[in-house]
């Protein structure tokens, strides 16, 4: 929703690139200076989709899909798997998700085709939910996306997207040194979550309910 502060092109995808790239814990910002600095002096070319995909490696054989996007971005200096992942995954929920009145670009796709994919934005959070299940597979993002779309090619992306909402308000401690409860103070810290007393005491009912199917598995 920090989108709606900016008029402009540039600004927003400005603003969504550095809110994305900015909440990894240990950012490189000597890397992800020269990235900035690349996409400042393109501004007049993030007015389009196809464009941005140009500013980030795109050739005249790149699809113009959210699948290219997310290789091409994770190539760039600063960001890798996980956080090219969380950019398309805004950019799809602003042209096609549940924030399309944010669209910004009109040539993005307004829909997910036969050669088009998005990626889980795997992170310790939801690595931790997998460990706990006790799967046999890599624990990591292309082990916990392979498994996804190996065993539910069909689901829908956004129930996926939900661990991390669950898994982050039902751990506590860092690493592997978690226990699983729910976590009120994580809640609390987060900005568009409801704070009336009702609603906090219904969210720790279904956490509690989340926290017994991983203990379940």
């Amino acid at each position: 929703m920090a989108l709606m502060a900016y008029d402009n092109t540039f600004d927003k995808v400005y603003a969504l690139l550095y809110s994305v790239l900015n909440s990894q814990s240990q950012l490189k910002m000597d890397k992800s200076a020269v990235f900035f600095q690349r996409i400042a002096s393109n501004n007049t070319n993030l007015n389009s989709f196809a464009n941005f995909l140009k500013i980030i490696g795109a050739n005249d054989k790149t699809s113009l899909t959210y699948k290219s996007m997310f290789e091409l971005l994770k190539e760039q200096e600063s960001w890798g798997d996980k956080t090219a992942a969380l950019f398309v995954k805004a950019v799809y929920h602003c042209h096609i998700g549940y924030a399309k009145e944010l669209h910004f670009w009109s040539d993005a796709p307004s829909e997910l085709s036969n050669n088009d994919e998005l990626f889980l934005p795997v992170d310790v959070v939801i690595n931790f939910i997998f460990q706990s299940i006790g799967n046999p597979f890599s624990i990591n993002f292309w082990g916990i996306n392979k498994y996804i779309k190996t065993n539910a090619p069909n689901s829908n992306f956004e129930v996926w997207d939900d661990l991390w909402f669950w898994g982050f308000i039902t751990q506590k401690g860092s690493g592997d040194k978690r226990t699983m409860v729910f976590n009120e103070e994580k809640y609390w810290n987060l900005l568009d979550a409801s704070k009336d007393n009702q609603t906090i005491q219904e969210t720790k009912k279904l956490a509690n309910q989340f926290i017994d199917l991983i203990k379940q598995n």
